[in-house]
């Protein structure tokens, strides 16, 4: 990566477009932290087709005006530690994904062969991690699973399923408005077992988790999602943006640096190196 960066400065093709498979990118800017030897990067994935519109109260819609050489720049936002070869990206909707960034890097890698790929940091949710938080809602859906021979919570709500010929289905089991109820652990637990066993079987898998004892359901911080089948660790920033502007890169910097930092005891353990 840090090759790469060098490589893509030395070669002035920061703020140059460069062209992949199916789309245009554009390295914007970065910068580099000595001390930490941390890198901040903002990309823009370009885009001239499916222009948004403006509008005024009362007035036709009119889209945004382009240039020939203009385009619409959906961005994404990294960080690079290089002492750790970790790589914590911030991503929009329609930004470039994490296969087009390697392809990205590998299309101007200056060093022969060596390819880069980035490799999910493992953080697989064990059920022992529920704790005392209340476990509100658990959700699991399904095609086409044949349960055969198998036991347990899971394969009899399948078998439930495939009685009347079904063969795809989503189910969920809550607590519904009741504040102080939850759903019992143990066999949640054991169907998260039984989820992550057969992860190639099922289409989604989630809980809902809930922090301590206020019991208000309008808290939205103090209410988790856990995706069953998502092992790649991940956390979510609320950023402040204001009206009419974009996400600012430097902020976007600090805050992802914030939660990196706060991360990174964990992210130690879980890394083997």
């Amino acid at each position: 990566m840090a090759e790469w960066l060098m490589s893509m400065k030395s070669k002035a093709l920061v703020q140059r477009n460069v062209k992949l498979s199916d789309c245009v990118v554009n390295l914007r800017e970065y910068r580099f932290d000595s001390e930490t030897e941390i890198y901040a990067i903002r990309a823009y994935k370009l885009r001239d087709a499916n222009i948004p519109s403006k509008l005024k109260e009362g007035e036709d819609a009119t889209p945004i005006p382009l240039d020939p050489d203009e385009y619409i720049g959906e961005d994404i936002n990294f960080l690079y530690d290089r002492k750790r070869s970790i790589c914590m990206l911030q991503q929009n909707r329609m930004s470039i994904g994490v296969s087009r960034l390697a392809e990205w890097i590998n299309q101007i890698c200056p060093m022969e062969n060596y390819k880069v790929a980035f490799i999910p940091i493992s953080d697989k949710f064990d059920a022992n991690r529920i704790g005392n938080r209340l476990v509100r809602t658990f959700e699991v859906s399904f095609a086409n699973f044949e349960p055969d021979n198998k036991k347990g919570s899971l394969a009899e709500m399948i078998k439930s399923v495939n009685k009347f010929k079904g063969t795809t289905a989503k189910i969920t089991i809550s607590v519904g408005c009741e504040k102080t109820a939850e759903l019992d652990k143990v066999s949640i637990a054991d169907l998260i077992n039984d989820v992550q066993d057969n992860p190639g079987m099922i289409n989604s898998a989630k809980i809902k988790l809930k922090s301590d004892t206020s019991y208000s359901d309008d808290d939205k911080s103090r209410v988790e999602i856990v995706d069953l089948l998502e092992n790649a660790i991940h956390d979510y920033i609320a950023f402040d943006i204001e009206k009419k502007k974009p996400l600012e890169f430097t902020y976007a910097k600090s805050r992802m640096l914030e939660k990196y930092n706060e991360r990174l005891e964990k992210l130690d353990h879980l890394c083997v190196w």
